[in-house]
Parts: C-alpha cells; structure tokens; sequence
C-alpha cells in the first residue's frame, strides 16, 4: 500500500504517523513530546490538514529546548499530515533558535499563527513542500537521502553549560585516558575544547592535543595520553561544537579551577542531591528560563549544605549560598567550584523572622548587603535589577501534630521530633 493509499484510509493522528514511518522505513524510531524522533531526522504531525508555518513553529520549540538542555539535535525536520509534509535542513533554522524577539512557549503545542508568522521570513524559502498525492516518491527519495546523509547539529559549549560539558567530557572522555591525577581533568579538557580538530584555537594551554593520524594524543608537562576507546570521544564531539565562540573563550579559561572533579563524598550528608539530579534540574532551568538564565538572575539557595545543588552552576558572580551549619559554610569556603559565591551561615526558618511573622534582615544582619539590595531592588521594580531565584532542596518532613511524636509513622514517628519547632512553625 502506497503512502497516499495509508493516509486516505488514517482515521486518528497515530495512524498518520504510522503511515509515514512506515513508508519511510524509519529506524530507531521514539515518540514523546516530539511526533515522531529519530538520531537523524524529527517530525511534527497532524491528522488534520495543517499549515507548515505552524507546524515548523510547534517543531521548533522543542528543538529550541532540546539544544538548551545540551542534547544534540537532528540534521533535518519534517512537518506532516495527511495531505502533505514539508522537509528543512535544520541549520536554516538555527538563527530563530537565540532570536530574543521571538516569544518561545513553554509546551509546542501553544505555538501559534502568531509566532509561525514570525519564524516566516527566515524559514519559508528554505522548506521544500511536497503534496503526497503526486508527489510522494521525491518526498520519500529526499527524506531517505536525509536521513542517510546523517547531519548532525552540534552544541555550542558556552558559560552556562560548561560544568554540565566538563562533567559529560570527563565520564566520556577523561576515563579513557588513563589520567594520573584527577586534577589535570580541567587541563585536558581544555585542550580539547580549544581545539578545532585540525588546529588550537588558543595557544599556551597547560596541556596540548596532537592528532597521529585521526587518532587524539593529549600531552601535560612529561606525559602523553591517548584514549583505551574512541567510541566515547567521537559521541562526545558528535554532540558538541568546538571550539566555543571567540567571546566566551577567555571567560571559560578563568573558570578552569572550579572544574575539579567532584567528589560524591564531598557532598556529605542526610538530605544530599544526586549529581545527576542536580544536571537535570539545570537542563530544565535552562528549558524554562532560557539558555543565558545563570546570567539574567541572582540565584539564593538558602539551605544549601555543602553546595551540591550548585554544582552545575557556572556564573557564581551571581549566587548567595546560606547553610545552617557553620562547619558546611566552613567546606563551600574552601572548595574552589564556588569560587565567586558569597556564602554565609543562616538560619532561613528562625533567624530575621518577627514575632508577627515578618522578615527584618537587621535582626540577625546576618545577609549580606549585596543580597538584601538586590532584593529590595526587586521588589521595588528598578530598572535594571535582576529577578531572584530560589534554588533550593529543603529537607523534608511531614508533621502529625505539634512534636510529631504520634500518629500512623509507626516506629518511625519519633525519628522527625520536633518538626515545627521554628519561629514561623
């Protein structure tokens, strides 16, 4: 059965879809929030006869938030129906993707004619139309042809993703290499970044890449490293672009000494954050928040322990971390990831709150001047002051009644005493 036969007789969306992954013979196929996904190639669908504007614009969101979160994108991407499809290569679409003028919606389906009318000027001349009852053959040769192709679009490496970059780089690339001392990571990892593959983008790094053949050769000071595996590089550099842009270069070199490996044990303690839940809040921060979000708000995170949850942050110019525990304030302090963060000891639940429930910063003037500013700033609406983001994993626990020593928590209902014993209860 042809693809226009499989369309006339689709009766729901799913069935479309079926229809074109079918006569496309399309491999390694996911559907989610993107219609239809594959390594090459991504469609949007519909049962119902749709405009390609509008379709391209619902498509584009979740690309615009995949390559946000560091994931890497396809080379192409289809719009379909049951009539017809449209195909792109998606590098005519990469300038839409930083366009500050366009409004993004959080979820693709909230595109609309509006948006798709923005995206018109840049996108219309470089789709390809086919309607399917006449012209599915060149529709199912050029998508084949695409997909063969196997174009990859690959992620900038910016100030906002490095720590996600460096950690990625490390657990595919760095443990290949057999490194003597954790701390030459951040070397290494430099010396691949600011590198092009044929030439060094930057000249006088602590360490050097060459290249015997097509082969990686890492050298710092007397030692040389080549990796156990390709397998690992060649996926690593099939996600990212290299090198970064001109203007971040400088900036991500100065932050080399924040990226020392972490430790888990390091991050001590009863309520500590998984590391790779701490990567996944910043991809969706980033998703929800937008890709320079580490530069437009001042980030608090009041009971931040020993500092986990700011792990992955790559601006501490503009990050308070508070903690209850002096000995925690004590270890942040020393530990050069959070080198540029202003961190201090506070009692978020107890210190500055009034008898009347109010927050009077000068009660325990234990909140730095910069923080209490930029919050006044905030609230007062002053131009050009920077919204404060509340980052934070409070320790949790449910209270049965005042001293939580009773109720259906069994043996465990002892364990939690004491919960709403603060100043605001």
């Amino acid at each position: 059965m042809s693809l226009v036969q499989s369309l006339a007789i689709a009766r729901t969306e799913e069935d479309v879809k079926d229809a074109y992954i079918k006569a496309l013979g399309l491999k390694g196929v996911f559907k989610g929030l993107v219609d239809i996904q594959t390594p090459e190639i991504w469609f949007e669908a519909k049962e119902t006869p749709t405009p390609p504007l509008l379709m391209f614009a619902q498509l584009l969101t979740y690309v615009r938030a995949a390559r946000k979160r560091g994931e890497a994108i396809p080379g192409f991407l289809c719009v379909i129906d049951r009539e017809k499809a449209a195909l792109m290569a998606t590098e005519h679409a990469l300038p839409l993707l930083d366009d500050k003028a366009i409004v993004w919606p959080k979820s693709g389906s909230a595109a609309d004619k509006a948006m798709a009318a923005q995206i018109a000027p840049t996108i219309e001349t470089h789709f390809v139309l086919y309607q399917i009852d006449g012209y599915e053959a060149e529709f199912i040769k050029a998508t084949k042809d695409a997909v063969r192709e196997g174009r990859i679009i690959r992620t900038p490496i910016t100030p906002d993703n490095l720590r996600q970059v460096f950690d990625k780089w490390v657990a595919m690339v760095g443990v290949e290499l057999g490194v003597k001392r954790q701390a030459d990571y951040a070397v290494l990892f430099f010396a691949d970044i600011m590198h092009d593959g044929r030439n060094e983008a930057m000249r006088n790094l602590p360490a050097r890449l060459l290249f015997n053949g097509d082969k990686p050769v890492f050298i710092i000071g007397a030692e040389q490293y080549e990796l156990a595996s390709e397998r690992g590089y060649l996926n690593f550099w099939n996600i990212y672009h290299r090198p970064p842009e001109q203007k971040h270069r400088h900036y991500l070199l100065e932050r080399r000494d924040s990226l020392l490996p972490m430790d888990d044990q390091k991050f001590k303690g009863a309520f500590y954050t998984p590391l790779h839940i701490v990567d996944k809040a910043y991809d969706q921060l980033a998703a929800t928040l937008g890709a320079d979000w580490q530069q437009k708000y001042i980030v608090w995170d009041m009971c931040a322990g020993v500092g986990n949850l700011e792990a992955k942050h790559s601006n501490l110019r503009n990050v308070f971390m508070s903690t209850l525990d002096q000995e925690d304030v004590t270890i942040m302090r020393r530990n050069p990831a959070f080198a540029g963060a202003e961190i201090f000891q506070y009692d978020y639940l107890n210190d500055d709150v009034t008898d009347f429930g109010e927050i009077d910063y000068n009660l325990s003037g234990k909140v730095p001047q910069a923080l209490r500013q930029a919050i006044a700033d905030a609230r007062e609406g002053k131009k050009g002051a920077k919204p404060i983001l509340v980052l934070i994993n409070p320790p949790y626990a449910e209270a049965m009644n005042v001293d939580n020593v009773s109720g259906s928590g069994g043996d465990n209902a002892e364990l939690k005493k004491g919960v709403s014993k603060t100043r605001i209860s």
